[in-house]
């Protein structure tokens, strides 16, 4: 139930309201559903219920998945242009390494790198 204090502690500063039964195990919103806890003892709590992280872990997993196969990319964007990218083969072929092409073009070592090997 959502109160205006932890039920561990009795402090009314930084509350959070805990699902007792995950939505992701099929709990819900009802206010039955919630332990109003402060930030110190939520942490206590899902640090000591067993297979928690394993089962975030999963869900996590399932997630990206799912989002991949609906076309989202993950990680950051491209941060060079097409012109960098042929500069960057240009110097690659004159010998340069890494992080003198990317000094010439500023661009980071590992950027170059990720262009060469086509990541």
């Amino acid at each position: 139930m959502k109160l205006r204090f932890c039920v561990i502690c009795g402090t009314n500063k930084n509350l959070e309201h805990h699902h007792i039964k995950p939505l992701s195990m099929g709990g819900d919103d009802h206010q039955h559903n919630f332990l109003t806890l402060c930030t110190e003892h939520h942490s206590m709590i899902h640090q000591i219920r067993p297979g928690y992280w394993n089962e975030m872990r999963r869900l996590q997993k399932e997630g990206f998945r799912k989002a991949k196969e609906r076309g989202v990319k993950f990680g950051r964007k491209r941060t060079y242009t097409p012109k960098q990218e042929e500069q960057v083969w240009e110097h690659r072929e004159k010998g340069y390494g890494y992080g003198t092409i990317g000094k010439m073009l500023g661009l980071h070592p590992s950027m170059v790198k990720r262009i060469i090997k086509g990541v």
